[in-house]
């Protein structure tokens, strides 16, 4: 198991120096501040950084087998399946109910149903998540997000 560790974090290594050389061909910072390549550099360094600690975390560890199984069991596989069904649940609902409404939705079930947090942490986050983040990128980064297009929906500002 050592070993698949040690091949993943080099592989997110070399990604990571990929991603950086890529960034470097695009335009790294412009007259109006951050250009197309200024992002993705950094985050591709952020990545490698975060490899190469996980590659010597690994590396320090024993390499002897761990307990259990590799795979998860029946209920692991039903956590994962409801995952990503509500992952395709919530790309299809996107532009009918708007990022708001849905995204609330959507971070209201992983953290309550699946994660078993408590309600009122479940519903902070949930709105920090989806109100939160519409009107912080609507705003202040002028990044439009989706509205509903139902119209009993569009009229409540969703």
């Amino acid at each position: 198991m050592q070993r698949i560790h040690q091949v993943s974090a080099l592989l997110f290594v070399a990604f990571s120096a990929f991603v950086m050389k890529e960034a470097l061909d695009m335009e790294y910072y412009t007259r109006l501040g951050p250009g197309a390549g200024f992002f993705p550099f950094w985050l591709g360094g952020l990545l490698g950084a975060l490899a190469i600690v996980w590659l010597f975390q690994v590396s320090r560890r024993d390499g002897g087998p761990r307990d259990g199984a590799f795979f998860p069991n029946k209920s692991g596989l039903v956590q994962i399946g409801a995952i990503l069904a509500s992952l395709l649940a919530t790309a299809g609902l996107m532009t009918a109910l708007g990022f708001q409404l849905t995204m609330f939705l959507f971070l209201l079930f992983l953290l309550r149903i699946l994660g078993r947090q408590k309600t009122p942490a479940a519903l902070i986050v949930a709105l920090l998540g989806s109100v939160g983040v519409f009107h912080i990128f609507g705003r202040y980064l002028d990044v439009p997000l989706p509205v509903a297009s139902l119209s009993l929906l569009a009229k409540l500002g969703l």
